[in-house]
């Protein structure tokens, strides 16, 4: 089996594969149909293929993906490098808000520790800032969580750049956590000074543009009501069907070269900056198969040049991913 690519992201864990799993479709929750047993497949596959970084939520699907991941790793959940978040609440009715003032994100760690059943979680993100609670509170409890032996390691997700630098002020942030696509490359020059400067990884959620950069859909494609992208302007009218335009230029110079467009869309974001790991969704095994042929191999300056100048044709054309 080929080894896929690693980096080191965590203290006193042994490198994780660049390409991580994200878990949050297999929450069942705003992905349309997701059954079980398909998503039981997809985790097993993904450890057979070598993934070793997996990426929840207790809010994915309220509860339930960090539950199943523990479930289907079993034992194994020791031998990878599982990263979580807190900091979104919800009530039976499944009214979800964002609290992360210290209370809420101690509550939301014991309750993670114990669906993933850990002592210790690697990764722990602040999910989201609530505009509510100080970026300094909220970070120095996670430093106190950290100092009591229940997370190893700091991330924050969906921060502005003011606001990294806020939580570097209080403790020491090891990975940001952003929607970060090729469609959406600018926001990395924003982000890329700090980086470098404070060695924060960036882990790249949104890496396929919840779908679009599959070339799954087309001008007939309808989400239910129970899809989140049925209420995303990317995907409703006219704006989808010049997404479609873009995407299908993409579909071709990928298939020019030899790989599929999910491979292309990962494989960017591996080589943009040294210090990404893209996530990738996965409800199937062969999602799996095919997102993992996304390591092992480099786009050139010149492909890239090509897929940028695509996507900046699309944006001057349509006015699209501004």
């Amino acid at each position: 089996m080929k080894t896929l690519e690693a980096m080191p992201l965590v203290d006193g864990y042994q490198p994780v594969t660049r390409l991580g799993l994200g878990c949050w479709a297999i929450g069942g929750h705003g992905w349309g149909v997701v059954r079980d047993e398909d998503s039981i497949r997809a985790l097993n596959c993904a450890l057979e293929k070598g993934i070793t970084f997996f990426d929840t939520a207790d809010a994915y699907g309220l509860g339930k993906s960090e539950a199943l991941l523990a479930s289907v790793l079993g034992r194994k959940r020791h031998e990878v490098v599982i990263a979580t978040k807190g900091g979104v609440k919800w009530d039976d009715s499944g009214r979800v808000w964002t609290d992360i003032s210290p209370v809420s994100l101690q509550q939301s760690l014991e309750n993670s520790l114990r669906r993933l059943q850990l002592d210790v979680i690697p990764l722990y993100y602040i999910h989201k800032p609530d505009n509510v609670t100080s970026i300094q509170d909220s970070v120095a409890a996670l430093e106190r969580f950290r100092e009591a032996g229940k997370i190893v390691s700091i991330g924050v997700a969906n921060f502005s750049p003011e606001q990294l630098l806020e939580a570097l002020d209080v403790a020491p942030i090891k990975v940001i956590q952003l929607r970060f696509n090729l469609f959406e490359r600018h926001l990395l020059e924003r982000y890329e000074k700090i980086c470098s400067k404070h060695k924060v990884k960036l882990v790249a959620w949104g890496v396929l543009a919840d779908g679009l950069l599959t070339g799954k859909f087309d001008k007939n494609t309808v989400f239910g009501p129970d899809d989140h992208r049925s209420r995303m302007p990317d995907f409703i009218g006219s704006r989808f069907k010049e997404n479609l335009e873009c995407v299908s230029s993409l579909a071709q110079f990928a298939i020019e070269r030899g790989i599929t467009l999910n491979q292309l869309a990962l494989r960017w974001v591996l080589d943009v900056a040294e210090f990404t790991l893209p996530l990738f969704g996965a409800k199937t095994d062969s999602q799996i198969e095919e997102n993992v042929r996304a390591s092992g191999w480099q786009l050139s300056a010149d492909d890239i040049s090509i897929i940028n100048a695509i996507v900046d044709t699309a944006r001057r054309t349509y006015g699209l991913f501004a």
